[in-house]
């Protein structure tokens, strides 16, 4: 700026008497000086490197600055954004579920989505209104909502791809026992089990704390259409009948089928039935979640069943509670393992899910270990299988299984914190972003822009379970936040009463989304 007050904070005018006393500037000399200048005004050292050394080195003409006027530095000012952001999170270790190294920041939420994620620089504070991160300034609304993560972990909300919750629900739609996890969405109806009408459904169980969404189980389609005869084998009527139930099921907002090929009745479905509804699910991209015929004896010939159906259908295919029951059955399970790694190199849509306890629900009064740790390791480690609970809550909040209390803290405070068979990234994703990704619900279970707002903090050397079998129904302790769209539900370590989760429908699977 030339003329007025811009003038007088870059520099000064001489009188003639100090023109006289000052020596002459070499022409090298004002070149590096003006280096220096311009170099910072217009982009450092590559302006002095690309423009001004080749005309020191080649002697030609340079500007000349304005007679009598030395140049003083140029401060640049902080450049302050105006947001209208209502929630910000702070002063954390922000773990984005998408398995990048964490990083410290801030999330900024406005609504019930994400805003922004702001990495922190060297410098942050809040000041007088404005939230300051190194020479990025944000002025924030009077009402925006501040949360100091004081050092804990800023995660997504988990995502449980298989429970068995609807009865605790009905009862306690602020799903306290699930939010004290940090889950913040869940899928009920698993195991074939589910109801016969899923919009009368959504109607009983409106609004709730968590994120919901349910699958159309075979039991229940079998009750309806083979009444109290559900023991026998479904003739091709019956078996369209169903077909019919679970494309209404599907239409009403569920987000796939589940069966359990082990129970009775659902073993009286043969394989040919079995892909009748999976050409079904394939052509309205929902899921198939299979409870194997066998998880012993039979193991790998019940693998081998469902892999064939996915090959000759297309379906994508989730295998639930991935495990090898009684000690003469453990060496099976690294087989299949490379079953499904095998499937999925060959291009069918295949995931596991499991959980990390060594035993089921039905052997609390037993001491035999029924499922191996070593065997739990290489699962964790398995790239197409992530972890889900399996938990079974009563009306009143009981568990079956200390699974239903303690599942996720347990992987970070057992296989994160303590035996490090993953890293904290990787066992978010793992209860993150792949089982949001598998159910096409595409804005969830990640930290990123314009994502939903499902975020916990949790204090990560404090997060870990408390439930075990003598007692399966403590709560979990470490979890300090959890918002479900945007809106607090815990705070402080303790239920706002809050109820804004949402019908969970996803986009739709698609084939090796993941």
């Amino acid at each position: 700026m030339v003329g007025g007050d811009g003038i007088k904070n870059r520099c000064h005018r001489t009188d003639d008497r100090e023109k006289e006393a000052q020596p002459k500037m070499r022409r090298r000399d004002f070149l590096q000086m003006a280096a220096t200048f311009v170099g910072a005004a217009m982009g450092g050292s590559y302006f002095a490197k690309e423009y001004l050394v080749p005309l020191m080195e080649n002697d030609l003409p340079v500007p000349a600055l304005p007679t009598g006027l030395v140049p003083q530095p140029v401060m640049f000012p902080a450049k302050t954004q105006d947001v209208s952001w209502n929630l910000l999170i702070h002063n954390g270790k922000i773990v984005d579920g998408l398995g990048v190294p964490a990083y410290e920041g801030a999330i900024a939420i406005k609504g019930d989505r994400i805003e922004a994620v702001v990495k922190a620089e060297a410098e942050t504070r809040l000041e007088k209104g404005l939230y300051i991160n190194g020479n990025q300034r944000y002025r924030l609304p009077e009402q925006c909502q501040i949360i100091d993560a004081a050092g804990g972990c800023i995660t997504p909300g988990f995502v449980d791809i298989h429970t068995h919750n609807e009865d605790y629900l009905k009862a306690n739609p602020i799903a306290g026992v699930r939010l004290f996890q940090g889950i913040t969405s869940q899928i009920g109806g698993n195991c074939g089990d589910s109801v016969d009408n899923i919009k009368d459904f959504r109607n009983q169980l409106g609004s709730l704390g968590v994120n919901y969404g349910q699958l159309v189980g075979y039991l229940n389609l079998r009750r309806q259409v083979l009444g109290g005869d559900v023991d026998r084998k479904a003739s091709p009527k019956e078996i369209d009948q169903m077909r019919n139930l679970l494309l209404r099921g599907l239409g009403e907002g569920a987000t796939g089928m589940s069966v359990a090929l082990e129970y009775t009745p659902q073993y009286s479905m043969t394989k040919e039935e079995l892909k009748q509804y999976a050409q079904a699910l394939k052509s309205k991209k929902a899921l198939l979640a299979v409870h194997l015929r066998s998880e012993s004896q039979y193991l790998l010939e019940a693998v081998d069943e469902i892999l064939e159906v996915a090959r000759a259908t297309g379906v994508s295919v989730q295998i639930s509670h991935v495990k090898a029951l009684l000690s003469e059955n453990w060496s099976k399970f690294p087989k299949i393992l490379d079953k499904i790694r095998q499937a999925a190199e060959s291009g069918l849509d295949v995931w596991g899910d499991m959980y990390v306890y060594d035993y089921p629900s039905w052997d609390f009064g037993s001491t035999q270990v029924f499922i191996s740790e070593d065997n739990i390791a290489l699962g964790l480690a398995h790239p197409r299988i992530f972890i889900a609970s399996d938990a079974g809550l009563y009306e009143n909040g009981g568990a079956g299984h200390p699974r239903a209390y303690g599942n996720y803290p347990r992987v970070i405070s057992r296989y994160v914190r303590q035996n490090g068979v993953l890293t904290l990234e990787k066992a978010i994703a793992k209860m993150t972003s792949m089982p949001a990704t598998r159910l096409g619900l595409r804005d969830r279970g990640r930290l990123t822009a314009g994502a939903k707002a499902d975020v916990i903090v949790f204090d990560y050397e404090r997060f870990r379970d408390l439930a075990r079998k003598e007692h399966p129904d403590l709560l979990p302790e470490g979890m300090k936040h959890v918002f479900v769209n945007g809106v607090q539900v815990i705070d402080g370590g303790k239920l706002t009463g809050k109820r804004p989760g949402e019908w969970l429908k996803g986009e739709g699977i698609e084939h090796a989304l993941l």
